[in-house]
């Protein structure tokens, strides 16, 4: 699909708003704290073309506007596409525990990303989990169902995250584009790892679709 640079514009300052709001974005938000240099009537024009092409929602009448999949989809490449910033020192090069490595890893990008953050070993299969408390304070979770929807995935995702092959980058899936039953209301970012040791694994960050990507991509590229 190809964009113009101000709908490309609209669009991603569209998923950013949202991600930083978590409530539908409109027109008028978007006339009033950006200058797209034309008319508030001509914004709207475009955000209803970013709908009828599928990258936009409105979920309700008279609302703004909310990314579909397909609109997260096109921000993710977007980011994945920029050039990989200055690659960062291990942070935890100097440990000799490959557990406690693991664990701290978990509990450091938990803490940075607020997402929930599992860290898989290859050899030992084993997951460590951080970020549970700080998730469930996102606004997607007053919801019991998504609650339960979540726990389920994570369940699921502790069962198979072994079969993600091993030397992939960064992969960013989108809600139903995840390989599991219960992910539709969710993305998952997962990037492979090495300790000094040798050791190999993978580190993922699971939360709603509305989730910082460009934040989490950048700290994920940091353990690449």
């Amino acid at each position: 699909m190809e964009f113009t640079q101000r709908q490309k514009d609209i669009l991603e300052t569209v998923v950013e708003e949202y991600i930083r709001l978590a409530q539908p974005i409109s027109s008028q938000l978007l006339e009033e704290r950006y200058d797209f240099g034309v008319s508030p009537a001509t914004i709207r024009n475009e955000m209803l073309a970013l709908s009828e092409q599928g990258f936009l929602m409105q979920p309700h009448t008279a609302s703004g506007r909310v990314p579909t999949d397909k609109g997260y989809r096109f921000f993710v490449d977007e980011i994945l596409r920029e050039p990989k910033q200055k690659e960062q020192e291990h942070m935890f090069e100097e440990l000799g525990d490959v557990f406690e490595e693991a664990g701290m890893i978990a509990k450091n990008l938990a803490g940075l990303a607020s997402v929930l953050t599992a860290v898989y070993l290859e050899k030992k299969g084993m997951l460590f989990k951080e970020g549970w408390e700080e998730l469930l304070e996102e606004p997607e979770f007053d919801n019991r169902s998504t609650v339960k929807n979540f726990a389920k995935l994570v369940e699921e995702f502790e069962e198979r995250a072994g079969e993600f092959p091993q030397g992939s980058g960064i992969q960013v899936f989108i809600g139903r584009e995840a390989p599991f039953s219960n992910a539709k209301e969710f993305s998952i970012m997962i990037a492979d790892f090495s300790f000094p040791e040798g050791e190999k694994g993978k580190v993922a960050l699971l939360g709603p679709k509305r989730m910082a990507y460009h934040k989490n991509i950048r700290l994920l590229e940091s353990l690449l």
